[in-house]
């Protein structure tokens, strides 16, 4: 399987992959990155599945997001090589959880030396895989999304872990009275350690604390 960049075409700013397609991409490089971000991802059980990873790459070229080589081989270009370049070389995997009364949604950023994606859950096991904003720093597109998902709703809340913290330490966020209110917790503390009062700068330097950046 190859990867390759073309610098001249127009792409979207959102593709969606369905579970399969992302478990291919995921096993094109392989080894233990590829593993962690296909469980962050939730696909890990079909890395080693040959017949889904057969369709998940019939389904890329049907798509026009891969091309099947004379040899059999599976090549990518553009986007969806970067979302294999990413998923096999990432070195943290943000994970958000945006909560509201009814429910919630999540993020996930898989971030690679040089390439930022932030993955959205969508209906049918989709993944809609974006770029980060090159104007912003990882940890400032963290603040962005939690940012924006408390301005829609604001009586909710978010969460933010880094998957690969052993100890599961996570941050958790809600509006307070023009400013932010903030909590840290891991699964062996009874109780969470929350903090008031915070504006923009000090949520920041939070969010960067739990990304271990």
């Amino acid at each position: 399987m190859t990867e390759g960049t073309s610098e001249e075409t127009a792409y979207p700013d959102a593709i969606g992959f369905g579970f399969a397609e992302i478990a291919t991409l995921a096993s094109m490089r392989g080894g233990d990155a590829a593993v962690l971000s296909a469980e962050a991802l939730r696909v890990s059980e079909y890395l080693e599945n040959t017949e889904l990873l057969t369709a998940g790459a019939s389904s890329l070229v049907a798509r026009g997001l891969a091309t099947a080589e004379g040899d059999g081989e599976l090549s990518v270009a553009g986007p969806t090589a970067a979302v294999a370049a990413a998923l096999s070389s990432a070195t943290r995997r943000m994970e958000i959880s945006l909560l509201t009364a009814e429910g919630g949604d999540s993020v996930v950023g898989i971030e690679s030396q040089d390439i930022h994606l932030l993955f959205q859950p969508r209906a049918f096991l989709t993944w809609w895989a974006m770029a980060q904003r090159p104007d912003l720093s990882a940890a400032e597109a963290n603040l962005l999304v939690i940012k924006e998902h408390l301005r829609i709703n604001p009586q909710g809340g978010a969460t933010l872990r880094r998957r690969e913290e052993a100890t599961g330490l996570t941050l958790y966020v809600k509006q307070g009275q023009g400013s932010w209110t903030v909590g840290t917790s891991t699964p062996a503390q009874k109780s969470i350690s929350e903090s008031t009062g915070l504006d923009d700068a000090a949520l920041l330097a939070q969010i960067r604390s739990i990304r271990q950046d």
